[in-house]
């Protein structure tokens, strides 16, 4: 295609040899004119300019660009093809949010406490959270956040005419005033300082109380929604299963789009019933949703076009076929199809489930906490006492009719 030659033409006129694997990527495009329509916005741009050398193709210079979505996606396309090495991308994107925060410092001390909080709190955090279950996007946001957090506070401490080691609860409380938004983001820098011998102990920020949003969506609107996901075959069957997912057992985004297909179980006595492995025991889903499963399994496909052939281990996959689907990018689509908030469909099926099923049981099918089940259990009306009181009088022989 002359469009492709022209975009990776090396100085010599020739197709850039670095950039041949990516470009033998993007010929698998099925759609030529979607092809085109990439190599002439921004991420085609940034493929000129690698392949004329004005752009170095290389992680490190990709960092310095402001990271769009083009940028995200040329260097996923850049990693398929091996012209990269694979790299834990949201670890080294929050090393970059530090490099960026410090760089925008003036005062070398205030550099010098905030990069001691990030080497020595932040990122072990980080690599923690990598170790147990990965480092997603949320918790590299939640990490900036508190990066951010303690530098305007060190900010406002410095405009004060004070330093971190002479700051007084009083400066402290008129920040929290202004910036009440970031009292939870703030605390744990106040804490790992007074540990640190670097702020007084006796100077403090409480945690804010959280409010959570239990409003739900009405059983009527959940069960006409979720049967339209189960019959309307011109939606597309991601969206379907998501969705029952979602609006049926109450699922998370977040958990949803982290499903491989090693979760999917078959029924070993009612053939075509399929399960997925969220918890201690096997959920099994009800027929309809179990052929849905199936479809998805058979259809599922990563979302960039070029890479529609490579197999995926994802039942959500994303642009990528070695990554899952955003749970942002899932919240929009399920929105689309007439769900208000993931959160509220969520919070609706949980309060028809424990009206129906013990919490405990639903805690093992689900893979959540006996404290949210219990939660959701006396938010219906119920106690712990009822499931004592249940066995206990399965357990009599009775002796008279009841």
């Amino acid at each position: 295609m002359q469009e492709l030659d022209e975009t990776f033409a090396a100085p010599d006129g020739r197709r850039s040899a670095q950039l041949a694997p990516l470009a033998e990527v993007l010929e698998q495009y099925d759609n030529p004119y979607s092809l085109v329509w990439y190599l002439r916005r921004p991420g085609g741009q940034l493929i000129r300019a690698m392949a004329s050398g004005h752009l170095e193709c290389s992680h490190e210079t990709l960092d310095t660009l402001r990271q769009t979505p083009s940028v995200h996606q040329l260097r996923g396309l850049l990693v398929l093809a091996e012209v990269l090495k694979p790299r834990e991308e949201q670890l080294a994107q929050f090393k970059r949010d530090v490099k960026v925060c410090l760089d925008e410092i003036k005062d070398p001390r205030e550099r010098s406490v905030l990069a001691r909080y990030a080497r020595w709190h932040l990122m072990p955090l980080a690599h923690h959270r990598l170790e147990r279950s990965g480092f997603s996007r949320f918790q590299r946001e939640q990490l900036r956040r508190k990066l951010t957090a303690a530098r305007q506070l060190l900010e406002y401490i410095h405009r004060r005419g004070r330093t971190l080691d002479t700051v007084t609860q009083a400066i402290v409380d008129r920040w929290l005033t202004a910036n009440r938004q970031l009292q939870n983001y703030a605390r744990p820098f106040l804490i790992w300082a007074a540990n640190c011998h670097l702020a007084p102990e006796n100077v403090a920020i409480a945690t804010a109380t959280k409010t959570v949003d239990r409003s739900i969506m009405t059983d009527a609107d959940r069960i006409i929604t979720a049967l339209n996901l189960e019959t309307d075959e011109s939606l597309q069957i991601l969206d379907r299963v998501a969705g029952c997912l979602v609006l049926q057992y109450g699922q998370m985004a977040d958990r949803l789009v982290n499903l491989t297909i090693d979760q999917v179980l078959s029924h070993p006595e009612e053939p075509g019933v399929l399960g997925l492995q969220l918890g201690r025991d096997p959920l099994w889903l009800r027929p309809r949703l179990s052929a849905l499963l199936h479809q998805l399994i058979n259809e599922r496909r990563p979302l960039a076009a070029p890479l529609r052939t490579r197999e995926t281990p994802y039942l959500f996959p994303g642009l990528r076929p070695d990554r899952p689907m955003t749970s942002h990018t899932l919240q929009q689509r399920l929105t689309r199809l007439g769900i208000p908030t993931v959160s509220k469909a969520r919070n609706g099926a949980w309060l028809a489930m424990v009206g129906a099923v013990h919490w405990k049981m639903l805690a093992d099918l689900l893979g959540i906490a006996d404290g949210t089940a219990h939660h959701w259990h006396k938010l219906n009306g119920g106690d712990r006492a009822s499931y004592v009181a249940s066995r206990l009088k399965a357990a009599q022989t009775p002796t008279e009719p009841e």
